[in-house]
């Protein structure tokens, strides 16, 4: 299949029928915007992003494995000298199974020093959500070593931000369904990606919020389902 249009509402069709079955879930997801509340949520953010980029292995060894999680929490890096952090979030990111731990680690560090200049996580936070507007925020977050356009976007997604629920993180995953429905974008192709998606968020009567989440977590059925009808 290679009309956009036709593309657009077949993926519209599947999303609505998906969104519908798995809403339990995504409401699950929203209830993530509680950990805005988090004092440290900002530095907590660009370790998740660390841990899941590349892939999401790396979440578990780092994320949820809490000796090494707490090995690297801000107040705990806090602690040690400039040299002694990056060496810490090398250990720990290695002995996580992070992909590309090295530099990541490096990254990392980076963005410790940044938030320590913006005055501190808290500080930092405030900063970031004082921001006016989706384009304000991705540009503030994109500041921070690794934070391209896909992590600008899913950062404030995890929490669900109102800001992003008309955004979509464009990643491998949602690059498979655009591939199982017969489409590629060659100009711009991240924002070309994002409309499109969003187009069909809304033909579906959802989020694309929803949409993108629903792909993260169903990329399979997604796949089943077009390949049923397409």
């Amino acid at each position: 299949m290679t009309d956009a249009a036709q593309a657009r509402t077949l993926l519209a069709q599947q999303a609505k029928s998906l969104a519908a079955k798995h809403r339990d879930k995504l409401d699950e997801l929203k209830l993530a915007a509680k950990d805005l509340d988090r004092p440290d949520w900002l530095w907590h953010a660009l370790l998740v992003s660390a841990s899941t980029l590349g892939s999401s292995r790396g979440y578990k060894g780092l994320i949820e494995n809490k000796e090494n999680y707490n090995r690297v929490t801000f107040d705990n890096l806090a602690k040690l000298p400039q040299q002694g952090r990056h060496l810490v979030l090398g250990e720990t990111l290695n002995a996580a199974k992070v992909r590309m731990a090295a530099i990541k680690a490096a990254r990392l560090a980076k963005n410790f020093d940044c938030i320590v200049q913006l005055g501190g996580p808290l500080a930092a936070k405030q900063d970031l959500l004082s921001r006016n507007g989706c384009a304000a925020k991705i540009e503030f977050l994109r500041r921070f070593a690794g934070v391209g356009a896909k992590y600008s976007r899913n950062i404030m997604m995890d929490v669900y931000h109102p800001d992003f629920w008309e955004t979509i993180a464009v990643d491998a995953r949602v690059k498979e369904v655009s591939k199982c429905l017969g489409i590629s974008f060659k100009n711009n192709e991240y924002e070309e990606h994002e409309r499109f998606y969003l187009g069909a968020a809304h033909e579906a009567g959802i989020q694309g919020w929803e949409l993108d989440r629903l792909i993260y977590s169903f990329k399979e059925e997604f796949l089943r389902a077009l390949s049923i009808v397409g």
